[in-house]
């Protein structure tokens, strides 16, 4: 699950201290239960997380630690990052910020700038974890709190 890129059977058999097959049969099962995605890069299978998986275990972590209104805290002061980036630099994104590394500045400066501007982009994935957090909070807890009912 930690893979930053996919890995075939092998090399996560490797990594995992197990036979091949072993790999390839826990592997198939957490394909079956979208934990990991899947590529042909020629005849060998890949893995790799699952992204949606991911996603929604990001906003569920949110919401199990973080109360509602520490969530709003928390997304007001990414939003005053982000803005004091706009007013410090100028810009108006990420990318902006970048290109900004190309002018004439000292080192110490477009280090900085460059640094900043990847902060900013994990800052709005961030701020959209963050806000879809809010906004299924409540259907969240209401889902905990309902007793199960019966199929039958």
């Amino acid at each position: 699950m930690t893979v930053r890129e996919p890995k075939n059977a092998g090399e996560i058999a490797d990594a995992a201290g197990v036979a091949r097959n072993t790999a390839e049969k826990y592997l198939g099962q957490l394909v079956e239960a979208d934990k990991l995605a899947t590529i042909q890069r020629g005849r060998e299978t890949c893995y790799y997380p699952d992204p949606v998986t991911q996603y929604f275990d990001q906003i569920r972590d949110l919401v199990d630690e973080q109360q509602k209104d520490e969530l709003t805290a928390e997304l007001a002061a990414i939003r005053d990052d982000i803005d004091e980036w706009k007013d410090t630099y100028d810009v108006e994104s990420p990318d902006e910020l970048r290109a900004t590394v190309g002018d004439d500045i000292p080192a110490a400066d477009r280090r900085q700038r460059r640094h900043d501007a990847e902060d900013w982009e994990y800052y709005e994935h961030q701020a959209t974890l963050i806000k879809q957090a809010i906004q299924l909070y409540d259907t969240i807890e209401a889902t905990r709190e309902s007793p199960l009912t019966s199929a039958d």
